[in-house]
């Protein structure tokens, strides 16, 4: 959810706005950042800009957008994503402004000057941001990498960092998502080479799962496919999504003839086909996912086929992929991961000897890390420190930090934050999250109440419960009926002519006696008619 607010004198500007993904299965589809602090300054806000297109990056900007009219700038890959997602979100094709960036042109947000600069990530056209404020020149590095030689031929401008080291860097933000890597990332273009070989070699279907954003592993996908005589098949919105982005803002130069449907896929033969499937964490409902379990609807794996899992495992989702791998493995594909095969897969993200060069490029007077847990962020704080940089901030989430020329970085407070969860697009109330984990974790009882227009019961009452186990549930329900029918009939006259009053009654008296009976406590709901 990287979005960080800078402020001067009475205006504001965001860099990034992104989302999260639950770890938990609430029916969330995604969190974005809560938005208090902004919207009650929203007055202020003169603009935003991103500096790539991941969705932790600008997957909250539709719903930042329905509170507040400015600019939005970024890369034009990244405003190509901008532009899908806001759609899907029932923004018009003019509604918001997007104005594409040009590296090394600075933009005025406000009185925030802000130049991009090319930095090398997992997706293409990705920048850092060199902010000129009152107090100084502030050095946002994005996400970045110093790949030697992108398949896209865009290195990070280690001569403008270089440039603007010389110049004076007042504060360095860095990302330090890989602090804990030793070494270097490794370059994107190795990795290109590995996997053209494994297409090369392969005598029957080539199944590749990326993340769909990295155009540059598409783009080697493209050429394996060309020296083989392959035909690419994409699976998976997302993939068809990004590649369709790519291709819009000329960064993905496919030949028309390239692509085939997936409704033809199975209608190839084996050896020259080349599918691009997305689902590399095992989400459900996925391409990778559903070909493992042999449930997709236009495309069954076959022994022999090799499959390739160009990506790491996500902290978090090693159970999940690894019971993926698992179904792959029985269909008796040849399976090739970045376990077994490290040159398939490179990060997106400095490691700790890029770290250490951006300092030595940039000579900061005062550094911040971003992006990462407090661990992370805690190891790069000790490396600048390492590196001769005395003036160091670690920040969390809703703190303040301030910069004024001359003097140290100050906390300032905390301003409120927090994530909200969303379905479908539409926020879910913390209420709502309660009940869903209640559910979860004890089931849900429903009573039902008829009643005469007096209050009086006019039938027995019902109680069902369902994902509640327990050998002892048929005679707790019995018991908490009957308890209802007690607690109804002995209501003072007055209360059991207010239904809000009798609903409540019977939804405590059931919880109380099915605690009593089972130790269990369900979410129990009310259903009252009057006759």
């Amino acid at each position: 959810m990287n979005c960080l607010a800078l402020e001067q004198g009475d205006e504001m500007m965001l860099v990034d706005c992104g989302v999260t993904f639950p770890s938990s299965d609430l029916g969330i589809d995604i969190y974005h950042p809560r938005f208090d602090y902004v919207l009650g300054r929203k007055d202020r806000l003169r603009g935003i800009v991103l500096t790539h297109g991941h969705e932790d990056h600008i997957g909250g900007l539709p719903y930042l957008l329905r509170h507040v009219d400015v600019p939005v700038w970024g890369p034009p890959h990244t405003l190509e994503l901008v532009r899908h997602r806001l759609e899907e979100h029932g923004f018009g094709p003019d509604e918001v402004e997007l104005i594409p960036t040009t590296l090394g042109r600075e933009i005025a947000v406000g009185r925030f000057g802000v130049e991009p600069i090319r930095v090398a990530h997992s997706i293409v056209d990705a920048t850092a941001l060199a902010i000129r404020t009152g107090a100084g020149l502030v050095l946002h590095t994005g996400d970045f990498k110093l790949d030697p030689s992108p398949i896209d031929g865009e290195p990070t401008d280690e001569a403008r960092l270089r440039e603007l080291g010389e110049e004076g860097v007042r504060l360095l933000l860095s990302d330090s998502t890989n602090v804990d890597s030793p070494g270097s990332a490794g370059s994107e273009r190795d990795v290109g080479i590995a996997l053209e070989e494994l297409v090369e070699s392969a005598r029957a279907r080539v199944v590749v799962g990326v993340f769909a954003s990295n155009v540059h592993r598409l783009l080697a996908m493209g050429e394996a496919a060309r020296r083989t005589g392959r035909r690419i098949c994409l699976l998976g919105r997302s993939v068809s999504a990004h590649v369709r982005a790519a291709q819009a803002v000329g960064r993905l130069p496919w030949p028309s003839n390239l692509l085939v449907p997936p409704e033809m896929a199975a209608s190839m033969p084996r050896e020259r086909l080349l599918v691009i499937a997305g689902g590399t964490q095992a989400e459900r409902g996925s391409g990778l996912a559903r070909l493992a379990t042999g449930t997709h609807p236009l495309l069954r794996l076959d022994e022999g086929d090799r499959v390739i899992l160009s990506s790491r495992i996500i902290p978090g989702n090693d159970r999940p992929v690894m019971d993926m791998i698992g179904n792959l493995i029985r269909l008796g594909v040849e399976l090739v991961t970045w376990i077994t095969d490290k040159r398939i897969h490179a990060s997106g993200h400095a490691h700790r000897v890029e770290q250490q060069r951006m300092i030595e490029l940039t000579e900061p007077t005062s550094f911040m890390p971003l992006h990462g847990t407090l661990h992370h962020l805690v190891r790069h704080a000790q490396l600048a420190r390492e590196r001769g940089i005395t003036d160091v901030a670690v920040a969390e989430n809703g703190h303040v930090i301030e910069l004024a020329r001359g003097t140290p970085l100050t906390r300032g407070g905390r301003v409120p934050v927090g994530r909200v969860a969303t379905a479908a697009g539409e926020e879910l109330t913390e209420e709502v999250l309660r009940e869903r984990g209640q559910i979860g974790r004890s089931g849900v009882a429903f009573v039902t109440l008829v009643l005469d227009a007096q209050g009086a019961l006019a039938a027995p009452p019902q109680v069902l419960a369902h994902g509640v186990v327990d050998i002892a549930m048929a005679g707790a329900l019995k018991a908490a009926a009957r308890a209802v029918a007690q607690a109804i009939g002995d209501a003072d006259p007055r209360q059991r002519r207010r239904d809000p009053d009798l609903i409540e009654l019977a939804r405590l008296t059931a919880r109380r006696t099915i605690d009593a009976k089972t130790g269990r406590r369900p979410l129990v709901t009310v259903a009252l008619t009057r006759l």
